[in-house]
């Protein structure tokens, strides 16, 4: 710095100004000043007041002169006028020297931007329902983001913007590091004490948000603070020129305020190959008897609905009228024991729920009606050609699931002893010295297609409500409820037995099932569609009595030999 007026020389060194302490304070914003701020810091009397300018090198940069502070300023914890000057500079970077009634407004002005920008990318709209706004998808728009993700984000920062309503929180805070950081605890806390919430916004129940929800909370709230830092020219808000609310700070204040997620060693005693071969065939069991009733037939949907669906009725008297009552929907021989079917598919090929229960029958009908394919999970079935003496099988092909796409081979078949009805590919088994009938094999598609009505369908389960829903399938939230009443929760069943408590847990059961067989750990996490960090940490199941076969193909005592031998 040149100085050329004495008295500002000594004006400048009393407010805090040396040239070591200048040349300290570069060294330490080297990377946020970096080429295009790098300058000196001046002051200048006005009308008999001194002010701090800084004086950029850059001539690109124009007035070269800008205005920071006043010198005579209240400092905190014996902090210099220079001191004060030089966070200012930063605060004004950030904001790329705008004015500051620009930038001063309540942060909330730019949450209310950021959320409008999230319901376009999501397809999505506010419609009111009963009490309460919903958040809904737009037929309208078509999504660019994943439509639960952007869902999630403008409810969670529809909170916060209340939030930063009630304390009237500046933007100008947000590039106040340590100043936002305290807000942010602030916030932590408060989401911490709260109890969960329905979606109309109501209290429900004396249960607390997880970690894991807090989390999420915390994701979103530094997707918009990273739009308000990004540049206008790569679809940001560019107004500020960085945040401190990072991951590391993140993860701490959860460590502080939740306490540190604790690896525990994850035993299932509840899980064996036994087991997972005692659900797969509870499924294939089930499978099988429907199939062997609907051939026997001929595929006379009045007959099976009449064998399966049906009961006597009552007189008034109370007395059996001999009359049989079918109270299933008409052409349907398969209702709440979809669960069977489904969980087949993911027990043995370890799908994801929404992967097969909104799968497609075929490319076409997938081209025609799947919805945001560019965003959102969808699938489709492909029928292949097989080498000559085996049977046809086919693909599931899966688009976009967890931003992968993967092909699983669907190659199971099921038997039937009674040839099935015209139009359902089989190949016939002629009886011999070691089978004394007649076996007829059919791939577990085909079962499905036939058995769920209409063959048609766009959907590999269509809705039962084929009137209000022509083409549309099962609702997840409705399949997962079935689910538990019929395979987990039931006295036949009983799948909680075996550490079965939700439909994913068939997933894990496959994956662990895969590693206790001879088979590439590679193979494995192609089919599913994992990483190997994710199967291994959340997937694999294992308990004492695999720890103990493990140990055992060791050999203890040809060890300890070779030790003694070493003496």
């Amino acid at each position: 710095m040149s100085i050329t007026n004495s008295k500002r020389e000594k004006k400048i060194r009393e407010y805090g100004w040396s040239e070591n302490s200048q040349s300290q304070f570069f060294q330490f914003a080297e990377q946020i000043i970096g080429e295009d701020y790098k300058g000196s810091f001046t002051i200048k009397e006005v009308k008999g007041r001194w002010f701090w300018y800084y004086q950029f090198s850059s001539t690109k940069i124009k007035p070269r002169l800008k205005y920071l502070c006043s010198c005579d300023v209240n400092t905190k914890n014996n902090q210099s006028s220079f001191q004060h000057s030089t966070q200012i500079f930063l605060e004004k970077i950030n904001h790329n020297f705008s004015n500051k009634n620009i930038i001063e407004p309540l942060l909330s002005k730019y949450i209310t931007e950021f959320i409008s920008i999230s319901m376009e990318l999501g397809g999505l709209e506010f419609r009111e329902r009963g009490s309460y706004i919903s958040i809904v998808s737009n037929e309208n728009i078509t999504p660019r983001k994943n439509i639960n993700t952007m869902r999630r984000r403008v409810r969670v920062l529809t909170e916060f913007k209340l939030f930063c309503d009630e304390r009237k929180i500046k933007t100008i805070q947000v590039s106040k590091g340590e100043e936002f950081r305290l807000v942010m605890k602030d916030y932590l806390i408060y989401l911490k004490s709260r109890n969960k919430k329905k979606r109309d916004g109501s209290i429900v129940g004396d249960k607390h948000l997880s970690r894991a929800t807090l989390k999420l909370h915390f994701q979103s709230i530094r997707m918009f603070l990273n739009w308000l830092v990004k540049p206008k020219s790569e679809n940001g808000r560019g107004l500020i020129k960085q945040h401190t609310i990072n991951t590391d700070y993140q993860n701490f204040l959860l460590n502080e305020e939740v306490g540190e997620v604790k690896t525990k060693q994850r035993v299932f005693e509840d899980f064996s190959k036994k087991n997972y071969e005692k659900v797969l065939g509870d499924c294939q069991g089930y499978i099988r008897d429907v199939w062997n009733i609907y051939c026997k037939y001929g595929g006379d949907r009045e007959k099976i609905r009449e064998e399966r669906f049906s009961y006597n009725e009552k007189l008034k008297d109370g007395t059996l009228s001999g009359r049989k009552h079918k109270n299933q929907p008409k052409e349907m021989v398969v209702m709440s024991d979809v669960v069977f079917f489904v969980s087949f598919i993911q027990v043995a090929y370890g799908t994801r729920i929404t992967e097969i229960l909104q799968s497609f029958r075929n490319y076409d009908m997938w081209k025609e009606y799947a919805i945001n394919t560019d965003t959102q999970v969808s699938s489709y079935f492909s029928r292949k050609e097989s080498e000559e003496g085996e049977m046809d099988y086919y693909h599931l092909n899966i688009e976009n699931s967890k931003k992968k796409s993967r092909t699983i081979p669907i190659t199971d078949i099921i038997y039937s002893w009674k040839e099935p009805p015209k139009g359902v590919p089989f190949r016939k088994r002629e009886r011999n010295d070691e089978e004394k009938y007649d076996v007829w094999e059919t791939n577990i598609v085909d079962v499905i297609f036939e058995l769920f009505y209409p063959r048609e369908h766009a959907k590999t389960f269509p809705s039962p409500n084929l009137n209000e829903k022509p083409n549309k399938g099962y609702s997840n939230n409705w399949y997962m409820n079935l689910f538990k009443e019929r395979l987990v929760n039931s006295d036949d069943c009983n799948w909680k037995k075996y550490g079965i408590q939700s439909s994913h847990h068939l997933r894990s059961y496959f994956v662990s099932y895969m590693f206790l067989q001879d088979v590439r750990i590679e193979d494995v996490i192609e089919i599913t569609g994992q990483s190997y960090q994710t199967a291994i940490s959340f997937y694999k199941r294992i308990n004492t009595q695999m720890m103990r076969d493990t140990l055992s193909h060791r050999d203890l005592r040809s060890i300890l030999n070779k030790n003694k031998l070493r003496k």
